[in-house]
């Protein structure tokens, strides 16, 4: 009984108009998707389901509204994006920072639904150091990838 495994991973968003390669070729919200990719896919992991915590909000909307961090020179993708009807801006935020955000999170999202095993699952948290609210969010994940767990377990889901 309880827990056989969990896993954690922490992304930073600011990242991601900043080059990691010494040759500028690829930058580090790339780096991020392809290592969560990585993560994701492991054989060992199949059944492991991950919170994602898309770390320092604060900064991502600095960066964007400063005009320092432009997706589309790394995402050609990012152009046509639209938010999607689900999305609930935070109170006061700038359209083009809600676009962003949700845009980065659900580049991870199509990397976590691409297998569609439905075996395991991404819960994705926008966060920043000031973001008190964000535990209750994160407890109630943790029990709900508990609750799948058990349900599994005994053949129910």
């Amino acid at each position: 009984g309880g827990v056989k495994g969990r896993a954690k991973v922490n992304e930073e968003q600011t990242g991601q108009s900043s080059p990691v390669a010494p040759d500028n070729s690829t930058n580090r919200l790339r780096e991020s998707l392809d290592l969560f990719r990585s993560i994701w896919t492991n054989r060992f992991l199949k059944t492991i389901s991950v919170i994602l915590f898309l770390n320092k909000q604060d900064v991502l909307a600095d960066k964007i509204l400063a005009g320092k961090s432009k997706l589309e020179d790394y995402f050609p993708e990012y152009n046509n994006y639209q938010v999607p009807g689900e999305a609930v801006p935070d109170a006061d935020e700038d359209p083009q920072v809600t676009r962003a955000k949700f845009f980065i999170r659900d580049e991870f999202l199509r990397i976590s639904t691409a297998s569609g095993d439905g075996k395991h699952y991404c819960y994705p948290h926008f966060t920043c150091a000031v973001d008190t609210e964000n535990i209750r969010r994160v407890f109630n994940d943790c029990r709900d990838i508990i609750q799948r767990m058990h349900l599994r377990q005994y053949e129910l889901l």
